[in-house]
């Protein structure tokens, strides 16, 4: 019974996760991105949004992907991740109050049913993912409720007060089988929800549990990374942030354990008029997570400082900054890879004005394009591997399409430097244009862009037709009036190409600052620009 509550647990934390995030959509990533001006204002973001997701290892791993794809500053993502533990400290409240006061069998069951309902019959995917993480809820109480009658059982014969009798090892030893819990279950909530009842139910003192709830905290911290193996020195840097909020936080909570747990003791008594040892653990939880927020905000500016002159690549460092943290959130992933698209085809107008300039396009350079465009390639189809819901499969298909426009305006290149040994100035037209698309800043200036499109296809429309009246009247031959018009032609299809792409991936980009990115958005994002 014990091992299947823990099971349901574990599959409705997954589902709650899952549900909360499809429900929430790009505004979680708005929400996370424009409320972190303050370390104040991060902390309470993080603090909330690991209450609304219930796992703070989704929030850690999120957190890493927006400082990752450079949307969030590394100050920024330090506060919301110690945010995050605070409110995955009082998460443990839910499970106090609930384990303690409601026969959770009962409660479950209603919400399954309305939940299943919500989820099959419903065509929005918002409502849909709201069914998805109604129905976490009601598997997670639903283990608890037999996870407190399995314990109370199977502990019974258990004499878990014998670790109080060695000390000081026996409280590391209690710390290390949380740590190991947590990288085993991936799931600090799972943890906690053991711990917490168990306590409830006399199985293990309350002193052995805290030690667990700590060692928890720790282990939280193997998720973020494992998520930075193969990420950027940003995301390093706030990986190891993390590490030191909890290890920081650990090594506190430990030195004070006992006159927390008696003061915190107190303070129930005196309070809430309530000694119930569950409500005393979540308030440890609650009290030794705020005691590490306060300790790492005078100490977050010099760690930055530290941290910064770690995990320096040698030379210059790519521009490539898409990694498997950015996966998180699809809307996030799909973000960062319109950006960094955008990237690619600014770096193909660099190479068109390098020819136009006289150079012809360096192999090598056109051999990293390929690279760059290639990556971002694989990591589209690692994205579209991902539960995506309809506007999110949409938008990704807008993102291939203008992908594959890249690659057809990087192929067509080449070619257009065979002009280049006839007259050195055969695109004096298209650089002003070209040096216009390279050098703007990101995110694109649409509008902008669009404007010098327009100006440019209108002075190529005048040189057409002064080729059209030179060939006309005798000043030009007709083999050199076709070659000049076949050069026209053939670099409109690569301007065409490469602005259609570059300002879909602007829009795109764009599109998530907005309340919500729609399907009719979305079928907009493909249109014509």
């Amino acid at each position: 019974m014990g091992l299947g509550a823990i099971g349901l647990m574990l599959l409705g934390i997954d589902a709650m996760t899952r549900g909360l995030k499809t429900a929430a959509g790009p505004s979680f990533m708005q929400l996370l991105q424009h409320w972190t001006k303050t370390p104040l204002q991060a902390v309470a973001i993080g603090g909330i949004s690991t209450l609304a997701v219930q796992s703070s290892t989704a929030i850690t791993v999120t957190t890493i992907g927006f400082a990752n794809a450079n949307i969030l500053s590394l100050s920024a993502a330090a506060f919301v991740i110690y945010g995050s533990n605070l409110g995955s400290s009082l998460s443990a409240w839910l499970v106090a109050i609930l384990g303690g006061s409601f026969k959770l069998e009962a409660l479950a069951l209603p919400i399954l049913g309305v939940a299943v309902m919500l989820k099959l019959f419903s065509k929005q995917s918002r409502r849909q993912g709201m069914g998805e993480a109604l129905t976490g809820f009601a598997l997670l109480f639903l283990g608890l409720g037999f996870l407190k009658n399995s314990l109370a059982s199977s502990f019974v014969h258990i004499d878990f007060a014998a670790l109080t009798t060695l000390g000081v090892w026996g409280i590391l030893l209690s710390m290390l089988a949380g740590i190991l819990l947590t990288v085993v279950m991936q799931a600090s909530l799972a943890v906690i929800a053991l711990v917490i009842t168990a306590v409830s139910t006399g199985a293990v003192p309350l002193e052995i549990g805290a030690a667990v709830v700590i060692g928890s905290n720790v282990g939280t911290t193997s998720t973020a990374l494992l998520a930075t193996l193969a990420a950027t020195p940003i995301a390093k840097r706030v990986a190891s942030l993390h590490v030191l909020f909890n290890v920081l936080t650990a090594i506190v909570a430990l030195i004070l354990l006992k006159p927390l747990l008696w003061g915190i003791a107190e303070l129930a008594r005196l309070v809430f008029q309530d000694t119930e040892p569950q409500f005393i653990l979540a308030l440890f939880h609650t009290c030794f997570n705020l005691l590490g927020v306060i300790l790492m905000t005078p100490l977050t500016p010099p760690l930055l400082r530290w941290l910064d002159t770690l995990f320096r690549s040698p030379g210059q460092q790519p521009l490539f900054n898409l990694d498997q943290s950015s996966l998180a959130i699809p809307s996030l992933a799909i973000k960062a890879i319109s950006l960094e698209s955008m990237r690619s085809g600014q770096q193909i107008a660099q190479l068109a004005l390098r020819m136009a300039q006289g150079s012809p396009p360096d192999a090598q350079l056109l051999e990293d394009s390929r690279d760059r465009l290639q990556q971002v390639h694989h990591y589209t189809a690692k994205l579209a591997q991902q539960t995506l819901s309809a506007q999110e499969a949409e938008l990704l298909n807008v993102l291939v399409q203008n992908q594959l426009r890249l690659s057809m305006a990087l192929q067509l290149l080449p070619g257009l430097a065979r002009f280049l040994p006839e007259d050195a100035a055969s695109f004096a037209l298209e650089t002003p244009y070209w040096q216009a698309l390279s050098t703007s800043q990101q995110p694109l200036d649409r509008a902008g862009l669009r404007q010098a499109y327009k100006r440019f296809v209108r002075d190529r429309q005048q040189q057409k037709q002064s080729i059209v009246e030179e060939v006309l009247h005798a000043r030009l031959k007709h083999d050199s009036g076709g070659n000049n018009l076949l050069k026209l032609a053939e670099t409109r299809r690569f301007n065409q190409q490469l602005t259609k792409a570059l300002l879909a991936f602007e829009k795109l980009h764009a599109s998530f600052d907005r309340p919500e990115v729609s399907s009719r958005q979305a079928a907009l994002l493909q249109a014509t620009p």
